[in-house]
């Protein structure tokens, strides 16, 4: 029990789980599965509204880099033997429009750091539709606008209470690259390069994967308890740490997800090896195959938080902050 400065005392109170709902329930990943296929089929205007918001953006970035190389490679006769594949022409292109290339690298950076800010209330949004499950569209509206908008800072303040962990996994980067770049550097077959590769990436793959999943499910916890009990978001992430780590199922729900988001990318790029698409045609047909395996992707990682979120509901309820007004001392 603690009292601020304006004589009110904030104490910490534990509640019981409810006997009614989902809570201490033991779910399985058939459970999950389930849970995300319903909200596919149930809530697809809300996956459609999202990709829709994502389409625009990534066209937005398209636009204007193909704006910025065009002012320098439109007239430059040397370019159409560099989309022809030749290595030597790509390099005298990418000399002489090097600062345009630059221009486009800001562009796409600054698109993924306002993607990153519009991020938040996009999920914070769907997380607040899959846990309330709301009826029409124009209620779905009304809950993914407040869910997004009551959740968008306390997300920014977790991003910050995230960041230690990334930089751990850069850390164990670092460390395992080091260990085996001789031998990155000497190999010379794809058989020698293979195992220094994979001491290199896999544990801070992993540590990104615990890492990303704890996110997911603090995000879930902020949404589902922000009204009720207001939680800390430090203490939501520290407790959504020793979740993931207790229940090895959201790990595993999680890499299934991954896997499948893998899958996806691989099919389509073996299906287009060997393809060229030339001219106008072939360009508005691989953006329609291109948006299809996006719109697949997405379809995934909405069935994914689908399921976290049925998970997460699962959880203990966290302590309650309720603030109790402190009687004036007399005088």
């Amino acid at each position: 029990m603690a009292t601020s400065a304006s004589g009110v005392t904030v104490k910490n109170v534990s509640r019981k789980p409810s006997k009614s709902g989902r809570i201490n329930m033991r779910l399985t990943l058939g459970d999950l599965f389930g849970s995300g296929t319903r909200a596919v089929t149930r809530y697809t205007g809300t996956l459609l509204s999202v990709f829709v918001v994502q389409s625009l953006v990534a066209m937005a970035v398209m636009f204007a880099c193909a704006v910025v190389l065009s002012q320098a490679l439109a007239h430059l006769p040397v370019f159409d033997e560099a989309v022809d594949g030749d290595l030597v022409s790509l390099a005298l292109c990418v000399r002489f429009a090097k600062a345009n290339l630059l221009a486009c690298t800001g562009i796409v950076l600054s698109a993924m750091l306002l993607w990153q800010l519009a991020s938040w209330f996009l999920v914070g949004g769907v997380n607040g539709v899959l846990a309330q499950r709301p009826e029409g569209r124009s209620e779905t509206a009304r809950c993914f606008g407040a869910s997004g908008t009551a959740t968008y800072l306390a997300y920014a303040r977790l991003a910050l209470c995230s960041v230690p962990g990334w930089l751990l996994v850069l850390f164990v980067f670092a460390t395992c690259t080091n260990a085996v770049s001789s031998r990155i550097e000497y190999a010379l077959t794809v058989s020698d390069l293979m195992m220094p590769l994979a001491v290199a990436l896999l544990p801070a793959l992993a540590l990104s994967h615990v890492f990303w999943t704890v996110t997911d499910y603090a995000r879930v916890e902020l949404t589902l308890r922000h009204d009720s009990h207001d939680p800390s978001v430090l203490t939501t992430y520290l407790r959504s740490l020793l979740f993931v780590l207790r229940r090895p199922l959201a790990l595993l729900h999680a890499a299934l997800g991954w896997f499948g988001f893998l899958a996806i990318t691989l099919g389509y790029a073996y299906l287009a090896a060997g393809h060229p698409m030339f001219g106008a045609e072939g360009a508005v047909t691989l953006f329609v195959i291109r948006s299809g395996v996006a719109l697949a992707r997405w379809a995934l990682r909405f069935a994914v938080l689908a399921g976290q979120v049925d998970l997460g509901g699962s959880r203990p309820l966290p302590p309650r902050r309720v603030e109790v007004k402190a009687e004036p001392k007399s005088v």
